[in-house]
């Protein structure tokens, strides 16, 4: 009777909804800077605000990813069972669309049809599989973080490439590792540092600074991807190496920053980091518009993406599913129709000159993007295609409950492990 219910500690939440809608930032950021430089300036996708956005994006927010995945991870055996149903099954899912996708758009079915060799994004899914399926047998071996940091270094050297994600997958292992082994207690000595401000501050602009340091004097973009060796990119070795301890170092600085300024109440980030494998998933075909056809054309994309989370918004007022339908299926037919009736023509393989209308069109594009991804249209469409259409009965329930954060009666706090499905 008077024992004390503990409460949920939103700080996750909030952290994994930032970490998310830094995706679609990256990645909208890289391809839209890409066309500003092949168009007006050359240089520009590194030497500009934009390869200052991306480099430190990139130095941390894998990193950040993984080390809350193997934090919630806590349970080796759970961790394993989950792993297949949560992880695997939509990998395979999700690389098959994006095989055919790319079949047809601009791509051969032999060059992409290789589940092997994750495409795009997905790289995360077939890596975080791997983490939790053996998770159960590598904490059994003492040493497995100190190894674990050996082999982030040693992927600098050995030809990993893409095949399997090797490159990527022994990069970010460490903090998977770093995530498991950290206990709350320990996290919560680390966030005593919130007491400090003056420290907090120096920190952030530390790590602002070699942001911009890195923009200036760091490797090129590619670089950060970590999914090459030193070989591959055509750089010393001991470069490689000085950049990924570099890299590792402003990692774990970040985690300790965000850990210690983000708030443990509830907001609006945290209806974000409750949905965040729609917004990984469905952005990526946004991305791939925008380096395909332009800027242009991936911010009209964004507002079509944004109506349909409209839609299901107010669906969730009126509750009439009848009218939802039809102005669903009319508002697919008009987007077809928009597609390829060819007024969008004149606008493809362009973005504006103008830089302050450039970036307004970027960051704009893609905070509605990762915003409209976690509406419930969006969300039960990747139920749909991950659960198949059983999971349809359940729409009505999921709208009346839509942005109640959701709770693990055996995990008040909320650090379910298999957060990462959510």
């Amino acid at each position: 009777m008077g024992e004390k219910i503990k409460e949920r500690d939103y700080m996750f939440d909030t952290f994994r909804g930032i970490l998310m809608l830094s995706i679609p930032v990256s990645h909208f950021t890289k391809a839209s800077a890409n066309w500003y430089q092949a168009l007006y300036e050359p240089g520009f996708a590194h030497l500009s605000f934009c390869g200052f956005m991306y480099i430190t994006i990139n130095v941390f927010v894998m990193q950040a990813f993984m080390f809350l995945s193997g934090y919630f991870s806590k349970k080796p055996d759970r961790a394993r069972e989950t792993s297949f149903r949560g992880v695997l099954w939509p990998y395979l899912v999700f690389t098959t669309i994006t095989m055919v996708a790319g079949y047809g758009f601009d791509v051969g079915i032999g060059t992409w049809f290789s589940y092997l060799t994750p495409p795009f994004a997905l790289w995360f899914l077939f890596a975080l599989f791997v983490y939790r399926f053996t998770l159960k047998d590598v904490v059994k071996f003492r040493w497995a973080l100190p190894i674990s940091i050996v082999m982030m270094f040693l992927a600098g050297a050995l030809p990993f490439g893409e095949y399997l994600a090797l490159g990527r997958m022994f990069s970010y292992y460490p903090f998977f590792l770093i995530g498991y082994y950290c206990s709350k207690e320990t996290l919560d000595k680390v966030r005593t540092l919130k007491k400090r401000p003056v420290i907090l501050g120096l920190l952030a602009a530390a790590l602002v600074a070699v942001s911009i340091w890195l923009v200036f004097y760091g490797p090129r973009l590619s670089w950060f991807l970590l999914k090459d060796n030193a070989a591959a990119l055509n750089v010393p070795l001991w470069e490689d190496f000085a950049c990924r301890a570099l890299v590792f170092a402003l990692a774990c600085g970040w985690i300790v920053l965000m850990v210690n300024i983000l708030p443990s109440t509830r907001n609006f980030l945290c209806y974000v980091g409750t949905n965040t494998m729609p917004i990984y998933i469905f952005h990526l075909g946004l991305r791939h518009i925008i380096k395909i056809k332009g800027l242009y054309l991936g911010a009209v994309a964004a507002l079509i993406v944004a109506w349909f989370s409209l839609i299901s918004l107010a669906h969730g007022k009126h509750k009439s599913w009848p009218v939802s339908v039809v102005i669903t299926v009319l508002s697919i037919a008009g987007a077809i129709l928009l597609w390829n009736c060819g007024i969008l023509d004149p606008l493809v393989g362009k973005c504006p000159q103008n830089q302050a209308v450039f970036y307004v069109m970027v960051y704009g594009s893609a905070l509605l993007t990762g915003i409209s991804l976690c509406a419930p249209f969006w969300v039960k469409l990747y139920d749909i295609l991950t659960e198949g259409f059983a999971k349809v009965p359940a729409m009505v329930n999921f709208l009346q409950n839509f942005g109640k954060p959701k709770e693990d009666p055996e995990d008040p706090e909320g650090n379910a492990e298999n957060y990462q499905n959510r």
